[in-house]
C-alpha cells in the first residue's frame, strides 16, 4: 500500500511541478488579410528585392535584401530586415525574391511577419498588378558590415582596454613587493 501511496505521491508533486511554472507562449493571430491598398498605408516600407545572406543571432534572424523595386520608404539599393524567431516568423531563404510589407518596431527596426502580405515574388503576381510599377533603389548603399559579429566589432575596444588593465594590476602588484 506505501509503494501506491508514494507512487500517487510522486505524480502528484511532478503534476503540481509542471502546472505550476508555464512557460510564456506567443501566438500569432492574424486577422483577415487586408487589401494591398491598406497594407500599402499602412507600412513603412514595401520593397521587393532578393535575399542575399540571412544571419541568425540568439533569437533573431538579419535579413540582407538587394532591392530590386520600392514602393514606399527608403530608396537604398540594400536593406536589412530584422526578425524575431518565432510562430510569427516567415520562411525565409537566401537566393529566394520576396514583395515585402515592413514596418518599423519598437526598437526601430524594420521587420514583417506571417501577418503581413509579404510573400515570396511568384506568389505577389496580384499584389504587384495592385501597386503597379515600382521605382529602382536610387542610393547606392552596402550594408555588408551590419554582418559582422559584434563581439569581433568590440573586441576593437576591450582588447586595448583589458590589455591596460592587466598591466595595471601587474604594475600594482610590483609595486606594492618593493
Amino acid at each position: 500500500m506505501s509503494n501506491k501511496k508514494g507512487f500517487f505521491t510522486l505524480i502528484l508533486f511532478l503534476f503540481i511541478c509542471v502546472t505550476s511554472f508555464p512557460t510564456i507562449s506567443h501566438a500569432c493571430k492574424c486577422e483577415w488579410p487586408p487589401s494591398v491598398e491598406e497594407e500599402l498605408k499602412r507600412s513603412d516600407a514595401v520593397f521587393s528585392g532578393e535575399i542575399t545572406r540571412i544571419k541568425n543571432e540568439n533569437d533573431y534572424r538579419k535579413i540582407l535584401f538587394e532591392i530590386e523595386e520600392t514602393w514606399k520608404g527608403d530608396s537604398k539599393t540594400q536593406i536589412i530586415l530584422y526578425d524575431e524567431v518565432s510562430s510569427c516568423s516567415l520562411d525565409f531563404s537566401e537566393g529566394e525574391s520576396y514583395l515585402v510589407y515592413a514596418y518599423i518596431d519598437y526598437k526601430g527596426e524594420l521587420t514583417t511577419n506571417i501577418c503581413d502580405r509579404t510573400k515570396e515574388i511568384g506568389n505577389a503576381q496580384d499584389d504587384l498588378t495592385h501597386l503597379g510599377a515600382g521605382m529602382a533603389p536610387k542610393e547606392e548603399v552596402n550594408l555588408e558590415k551590419e554582418f559582422e559579429d559584434s563581439s569581433f566589432r568590440y573586441m576593437f575596444i576591450w582588447l586595448p582596454v583589458s590589455l591596460l588593465l592587466v598591466a595595471a594590476v601587474f604594475y600594482l602588484i610590483n609595486k606594492s613587493r618593493r
